[in-house]
């Protein structure tokens, strides 16, 4: 390798950070070592090579040693992958996410769903569950549409539910779920092993149960405490209290829908309550239902007031006198209340993007109606997509992934790689070839088993017929050439030679779509290097010089790193097992707007004799900001969808609610091109937090001199020593809605 890739690879500090915190590996059992970024890159090719060569060999076992049979790659092969390797390195492409933090593992080999970024399925039957947590369980991504007419609920209504929580202070409880019925009284248990295939078979055991019961047992008491590594996947266990707050409260559900068949919303928050789950980290849902199918209304507004307290008849909890539910000390005690008079709050509808699906053109009074749902809900949801778009580029189309950007099937997979696009300014030859090699990558990422005992095996045939892969960009604003439908023409040709070359070349069917473009936010802010931060996905960023607040676990070990080298750390407003550490971020290869703003300074005036007294004042200062129209952002989307993109790009749409009636006219002449975009309201990026009414922002524009102020102060981060807990960022800084941290 020469000395500049090396110096290439070297990342920018929030790369590092959030490299650090989300991709890269213990390399002991203790936690303390880690890889090196270079390493990580040798793990990724090494899973690639295999892939291929197991590919090669025709995808099947040698019956004497029950061992996957391998094909060598041969010399022309072997050099394709260095090539790989060294635009891995230079951070001009990535794969997958869920490659980047598990490749090359035994658990990637033996759990090949584990390699998925997104999945879709209708959830109609107890196995559907079972299979939406056991990929939840694997980090994958969760659409799901819920289908009335097989789940149901309890026999009868169980009255007594009994939670057994967990004591262990270590490992080694049984790994194997139990339970038993005792017919003489009436005591139903379900014991919850301690293993990923535990957990995912407990649920079809609740759901199963048609016990004549009148006490549910939940014991727990098996699962390891919070904080433990699992070796196999290396991130950290989330102890049993939220799988027994999740259990119990299905439980519920199924109890007050005793001896009828499930609601349409029942599902919806079933399959919620399975995303809470996993308490380190965010288990990414969306849910899709028909506009005009039953529930589709009460579903377009089914997280409106989800903090209130509700009982099985829909009434609210009178909140007695003296008490707040906004008030932090209050709210604890009014939850004691109402769950103790068996109302409860509707929190678990925050796990995932509620989106509706349009089977026909809607006329202008269908889209004002939903922009009037978005605005009365804060702006951002229900989310709408054209379910007749997305059939006509994907016959197969039953759903799409949690961010949207891949139309999926009922139960298939999709796994995402990218390019990033303005680090080929001048090179376009350069950037077709690196965006062939990565999606040959992308396309050896179908080559997976999926038969692995707990999925359904459609899973498996349906993949091997649609091969889907998602071959995407980032950078977008940043390249020179972004509003050439030609140049996206060329670079669509080239991933899809990639991947239909790889698919010829292995005998195997051709994918059925290529190219897509995701959000982009973690995988962007690892891929910037020092002075060249790389804008996220097709959007372009609030401002040239922001302070990215980005959250992590109160328990991290790396906070008190970046506490010695002056980084500031403090807590989050609205959750204080959170932390939020302030990093700089510069955008310098982007065009911005510049506004005046008002801010406030303080400086320590001298008052002789040794003394200083500290004044504050304001200043009028000049920011370098994005003013970017919602309809500017929407034709970008319009220019990739009709020269890029096969499947669908993942966009979210600021906008002010003033621009409304221009952006439904958008709708109503562009609609044959749109499949599906998110909305969120536009904070003024000329105003601060303070001015806007917020304790702080996720990304907050600053003035160049106090940017400069705060990167003075920083010292270099001392890496060694410390055990990194894989924590999440502040939703939001992905997509609306619980995206996947990976």
């Amino acid at each position: 390798m020469t000395a500049n890739v090396l110096e290439a690879a070297k990342g920018s500090i929030r790369s590092q950070i959030v490299e650090r915190r989300t991709y890269l590996r213990p390399l002991d059992d203790e936690g303390t070592i880690f890889e090196t970024f270079e390493q990580s890159v040798d793990r990724m090719i090494e899973h690639q090579r295999w892939l291929w060569e197991r590919a090669k060999a025709g995808m099947h076992r040698d019956p004497a040693t029950d061992q996957w049979v391998l094909d060598p790659l041969v010399a022309k092969e072997e050099v394709e992958l260095e090539e790989l390797r060294s635009l891995l390195l230079q951070r001009k492409v990535t794969l997958a996410g869920r490659t980047r933090w598990l490749g090359g593992t035994d658990i990637a080999k033996r759990r090949e769903s584990s390699m998925f970024n997104c999945s879709f399925l209708e959830v109609r039957s107890v196995y559907d569950v079972v299979d939406v947590l056991w990929l939840l369980l694997q980090g994958c991504g969760v659409g799901f549409r819920p289908i009335v007419g097989v789940l149901n609920g309890f026999n009868n209504p169980i009255p007594e539910i009994e939670v057994i929580r967990s004591t262990r202070v270590g490992k080694s409880g049984d790994d194997r779920n139990k339970e038993t019925f005792v017919k003489k009284t009436g005591v139903w248990t379900i014991k919850v092993g301690d293993s990923a295939e535990a957990w995912a078979k407990s649920i079809g055991k609740l759901l199963a149960g048609k016990k004549p019961a009148k006490k549910l047992v939940l014991d727990f008491s098996e699962i390891r405490p919070a904080g433990e590594r699992l070796k196999g996947y290396g991130w950290i266990s989330s102890g049993d209290e939220q799988i027994a707050k999740a259990f119990e409260a299905i439980a519920r559900i199924l109890s007050n829908a005793a001896g009828r068949l499930l609601t349409r919303i029942e599902i919806l928050d079933i399959i919620n309550w399975l995303g809470t789950v996993l308490s380190s980290r965010r288990s990414a849902e969306i849910c899709l239902m028909a506009v005009g199918e039953p529930e589709w209304k009460e579903f377009a507004t089914a997280k409106r007031n989800w903090f209130d307290f509700y009982n099985t008849q829909g009434e609210v909890f009178p909140i007695p006198a003296g008490l707040n539910k906004f008030d932090k000390k209050d709210k604890a005690e009014i939850e004691r209340l109402a769950n103790a008079a068996g109302f409860y709050d509707r929190a678990q509808r925050q796990q995932s993007n509620n989106t509706l699906m349009f089977y026909h053109r809607p006329e202008r009074w269908e889209v004002e109606y939903i922009f009037d749902l978005m605005v009365a809900a804060g702006g951002s949801e229900p989310g709408f997509s054209n379910a007749l778009e997305a059939l006509r580029r994907a016959p197969w189309f039953k759903g799409g992934n949690p961010c949207y950007e891949i139309l999926l099937g009922d139960r298939s997979f999709c796994n995402l790689v990218e390019t990033v696009l303005f680090r080929f300014n001048g090179d376009p030859a350069g950037l077709l070839r690196a965006h062939y090699l990565v999606a040959r990558a992308n396309y050896r990422q179908t080559c997976v088993w999926l038969d692995d005992g707990i999925l359904q095996r459609g899973w498996h045939e349906l993949n091997e017929y649609l091969r889907l892969c998602g071959v995407g960009v980032t950078g977008v604003v940043s390249w020179n050439l972004n509003k050439d439908a030609q140049a996206w023409r060329y670079l669509r040709d080239s991933a899809q030679d990639g991947a239909h070359s790889m698919a010829d070349e292995l005998g195997m069917p051709r994918a059925k779509a290529v190219t897509t473009i995701k959000p982009s936010g973690t995988q962007s802010k690892t891929l910037s290097l020092a002075g060249h931060e790389v804008p996220e996905g097709i959007h372009k960023p609030l401002g040239r010089y922001i302070f990215n607040n980005v959250g992590m676990s109160a328990h991290d070990p790396l906070i008190p790193m970046l506490k010695k080298a002056g980084y500031l750390v403090f807590p989050k407003p609205s959750d204080p097992s959170t932390l939020l550490v302030r990093i700089p971020v510069e955008y310098s290869n982007i065009e911005f707007d510049k506004v005046k703003r008002i801010i406030k300074r303080q400086e320590n005036r001298y008052l002789g004799h040794g003394d200083f007294d500290p004044v504050e004042y304001e200043e009028e200062v000049e920011v370098e900001v994005n003013l970017e129209s919602a309809i500017d952002q929407l034709e970008r989307y319009k220019l990739v969808m009709e020269n890029y993109v096969d499947h669908n790009c993942s966009i979210t749409v600021s906008y002010d609610p003033s621009e409304v009636p221009a952006i439904i006219d958008w709708f109503m002449n562009n609609w044959d091109c749109f499949v599906g975009v998110s909305f969120l309201y536009r904070n003024d990026p000329s105003k601060t937090a303070e001015d806007l009414g917020y304790a702080y922002l996720p990304q907050e524009v600053v003035d160049k001199e106090t940017f400069r102020a705060y990167e003075a102060q920083l010292l270099p981060i001392d890496w060694t020593g410390t055990e990194t807990e894989l924590s999440v960022e502040n939703a939001g800084e992905e997509c609306i809605g619980a995206c996947p941290v990976r």
